[in-house]
């Protein structure tokens, strides 16, 4: 197994993250929930996002099956069993979050979905204290600590990145979408993460493949070699810019580092 803790301590530091970077993994067998003394069974139903929530703040691991989740929703989104006809057709979420059924009927066929048939349970931990190697990692953080996490994954071998927002439901967008296109997958929490899993105002969430947090943590620590860093030094909105450019720019610009009004000494 792969050893977490020096990356996630890395990731803490450079990124001051507030709360546990999740490792989060769906299983085939659920019998593998009972075979680790360390995770602790919910003893009345939750939603996937207080789940989320008591791991990433309580430092819990935590494995859970679809009798355990509330209502199909939450368990349906990650394959854990189907969605029933009433939630497909538009008639459940018609109720609150859209006009009319065919509206919601739409949301339905455009919301990602883990498909149902391969998995039986999840588990959730503080990735740090090494409970298992995950499937995705799970990173909740202020848009300024995003920003730059997004700016490390584009670092070496950069893509465009494209998010999406399905709207409620929002662990559909992070979760679900990350785990079909095995890709980076930036969210805005959805009503639902913010009334009951307790996610704050200015929290996003990003859903990692675990494969690339070592890119991850590889261009965090490149870009704060280069000033890039958390949290951001502002600078005067009515104030010349130019001297808070990098040396290099200046340099670029037919000047000298120190037209920046300050002298490097760490050359």
């Amino acid at each position: 197994m792969e050893n977490w803790e020096p990356i996630i301590r890395k990731m803490e530091l450079l990124l001051r993250l507030k709360t546990f970077p999740i490792a989060f993994k769906l299983l085939e067998d659920a019998g593998e929930i009972e075979d680790n003394k360390w995770i602790r069974r919910p003893t009345k139903k939750f939603t996937l996002c207080q789940l989320i929530t008591v791991v990433r703040t309580y430092d819990w691991t935590i494995g859970a099956t679809a009798d355990d989740l509330v209502g199909p929703g939450c368990s349906g989104m990650i394959g854990l069993e189907e969605k029933p006809e009433y939630i497909k057709d538009g008639s459940f979420r018609s109720i609150v979050w859209c006009k009319t059924r065919e509206d919601a009927r739409r949301c339905e066929e455009q919301m990602p979905s883990i498909p149902v048939g391969k998995y039986n349970a999840v588990i959730m931990g503080p990735l740090v204290y090494n409970p298992f190697d995950p499937d995705i990692v799970l990173i909740y953080g202020n848009p300024a600590q995003m920003i730059i996490l997004i700016n490390a994954l584009q670092f070496e071998d950069y893509k465009q990145f494209e998010f999406f927002c399905v709207g409620e439901s929002a662990c559909a967008d992070s979760i679900a979408r990350c785990y079909l296109n095995n890709k980076p997958s930036l969210a805005i929490p959805c009503y639902g993460e913010r009334r009951y899993g307790h996610v704050q105002d200015d929290e996003l969430v990003m859903a990692l493949p675990a494969s690339w947090m070592k890119k991850a943590i590889g261009g965090l620590e490149e870009l704060y070699k280069r000033g890039v860093r958390y949290p951001i030094s502002q600078y005067g909105a009515q104030a010349d810019p130019t001297p808070g450019f990098p040396p290099s720019y200046h340099v670029l610009w037919g000047g000298s580092e120190e037209d920046t009004g300050f002298k490097r000494f760490d050359k």
